[in-house]
């Protein structure tokens, strides 16, 4: 089978891995072809190597990337969504079988139109397993692999072989979802990251700075479990109020960490061996990554960056020129600074961009972290229009969407409404279709 996988992060390298092994030919669709190797490596803790792959090609060329592709599976965040979808109906045939990790956040509103005209959509619930690169565009690191994944697709009738595919491709039981509404309510990212952040950063306003953050997960505290299973259990008075949608296979917060009670939930986030070590998304206050880093300029950047896409094949001839001259500029000057001297000048520019960092400068949160963009407008956002129009009371998740809106910079919420979805109805429309 032709795959594409957009993304090169974590779980695109990943699954790009998986899929390669079994026999599939992998295409990569990144913003940076160059940083990607032919060979692709997934290692242990240990750094041993337990599977390879490889790829035939990685390009940021539309075309090349999609034309042929009879599944294309992507590992983007939602904020990216909405371009995603344009650039695929366009580009992608309406036979290609298009595919979400993790499945939440709200895709199928984004891609209603890919749906209409005969692209089937699924998910798959969770991250197959916890997964950080050690080599970008070669190795990725993965740990704690689920012992079972839940599959969903829209239309319902191609979930079986939609979860067929995946258990080949990871070699992991499927549970076949009877409703793709299953995925969008998982209680996975959208509470779990959302309750933390705002547990740690509770007292966060513009010129206030910490000192020191906590481990994300290795530290999770009390509060954060207390606020965490709250929202948990209004996702499940969400999932009883809407019978007749496969919720009864949304898997809870407390069931998946074995946890009924606050201290036994902290003590389950805590101790989880795939999750140490991993810090809170925060930047220094006078950091390069802090400035100019408001709404305006994040709409900018998300515009050059999907414009430079969407135009890659009407450039491409004056890219390969500038790419020529940069080459041979290139040469020139590794001909004229030996290996020695050009190490001294990257060391003695990285102590100068270090000097001009205030010893003083403390730490904030890291609103440009998918942590904040992708789990508060998008996942749990889509859950409280739902819980909405279920007619079921969310105290505690509106309160962490109130929350978040005194602090976002970028907020471009999703909204179902724009999608033609604002009642019981339109919900069962999209969602029972088969």
């Amino acid at each position: 089978m032709n795959i594409t996988v957009i993304g090169g992060g974590n779980i695109g390298t990943q699954f790009a891995v998986h899929s390669s092994e079994k026999g599939h030919s992998v295409k990569m669709f990144t913003s940076n072809p160059d940083h990607f190797a032919k060979h692709l490596f997934i290692v242990d803790k240990s750094d041993n190597v337990i599977k390879k792959g490889e790829i035939v090609l990685a390009t940021s060329d539309p075309y090349e990337a999609f034309h042929d592709a009879e599944m294309i599976m992507i590992t983007m965040p939602p904020t990216m969504m909405i371009p995603l979808a344009q650039i695929i109906y366009e580009y992608a045939d309406a036979g290609a079988v298009i595919g979400f990790v993790p499945g939440n956040g709200g895709f199928e509103f984004a891609f209603r139109d890919c749906i209409e005209r005969g692209n089937v959509l699924f998910g798959i619930d969770r991250v197959p397993a916890i997964a950080r690169l050690t080599e970008r565009g070669r190795t990725v690191c993965c740990s704690g692999y689920k012992d079972k994944l839940f599959v969903a697709a829209l239309p319902s009738s191609h979930t079986e072989e939609c979860a067929a595919l995946i258990e080949s491709i990871y070699d992991i039981p499927c549970v076949r979802l009877p409703g793709f509404m299953a995925l969008t309510l998982t209680p996975s990212n959208p509470i779990l990251h959302t309750a933390r952040l705002m547990t740690i950063f509770k007292d966060y306003k513009e010129g206030v700075t910490y000192d020191s953050l906590p481990l994300f997960y290795e530290e999770w505290d009390d509060a954060s479990s207390e606020l965490l299973l709250a929202c948990d259990d209004e996702i499940q008075e969400i999932c009883r109020a809407l019978p007749g949608f496969g919720l009864e296979y949304v898997i809870s917060e407390r069931e998946f960490y074995k946890a009924n009670t606050v201290e036994e939930m902290t003590h389950a986030i805590c101790t989880e061996e795939s999750l140490l070590g991993l810090t809170t998304p925060s930047v220094r206050s006078d950091s390069y990554n802090a400035r100019g880093r408001g709404l305006s300029g994040f709409r900018k950047r998300r515009k050059q960056r999907w414009h430079r896409i969407e135009q890659h094949i009407q450039r491409r001839s004056e890219w390969k020129k500038k790419l020529e001259e940069r080459r041979c500029r290139y040469e020139e000057n590794t001909e004229r600074m030996k290996w020695t001297e050009r190490r001294e000048y990257v060391v003695e520019k990285i102590r100068e961009r270090r000097s001009n960092l205030s010893d003083s400068a403390g730490l904030i949160p890291d609103l440009h972290s998918r942590y904040f963009t992708a789990d508060f407008p998008y996942g749990l956002t889509v859950i409280q229009q739902i819980g909405n129009i279920a007619g079921v009371s969310l105290p505690n998740i509106d309160m962490l969407l109130e929350w978040y809106d005194s602090i976002a910079i970028i907020n471009d919420k999703l909204f179902l409404s724009d999608y033609g979805v604002s009642n019981l109805e339109d919900l069962k429309e999209l969602y029972l279709k088969r």
